[in-house]
């Protein structure tokens, strides 16, 4: 099992991904940042997960979000290595490189795209519908970009 963490200043996309099974289990686009600290760490310690978390990473001069942000990874990072439980630290880049997302164009967009076509091609079956769930249900927003982050740390990525 792996945790994938998109952090953010106050809420955080997370999805919990079976990785033998390649599937998601559980997923949030925008969990706050306590809930993460306090259930979604508690989970990943009870699956005995690994807890992929996106660094973030300054491209000239840092605003108060991205030191925010940066805080966060900070806090998710010691919870989990108080925990016990293995981290692995990824850059966006990395993440990109891992999923063989190149080119130009919005990235998130081309993120969601490769990570449909690896979990069964098209977003009908990747995701499914209510009744016949796909490996992917229930996965949005910011949950997708937790997803990409957990699919690469699976793929051995990451430590920056």
């Amino acid at each position: 099992m792996i945790l994938g963490v998109d952090p953010g200043p106050t809420h955080c996309g997370v999805v919990l991904y079976d990785d033998a099974r390649r599937r998601a289990v559980s997923a949030s686009a925008a969990a706050p940042l306590q809930e993460v600290l306090d259930h979604w760490l508690d989970l990943a310690w009870t699956a005995e997960a690994l807890v992929a978390i996106e660094l973030v990473q300054s491209y000239g001069i840092a605003g108060a979000s991205l030191l925010q942000t940066s805080e966060v990874v900070g806090r998710l990072q010691q919870r989990a290595l108080d925990n016990d439980l293995p981290v692995r630290l990824l850059y966006r880049r990395e993440v990109l490189r891992a999923l063989d997302v190149t080119g130009l164009g919005n990235r998130d967009a081309m993120i969601r795209q490769r990570l449909l076509e690896i979990h069964g091609g098209t977003r009908q079956v990747a995701c499914g519908t209510k009744r016949a769930p796909g490996p992917l249900y229930g996965i949005t927003s910011h949950a997708w970009q937790a997803l990409a982050v957990a699919v690469a740390a699976m793929d051995g990525a990451g430590d920056g």
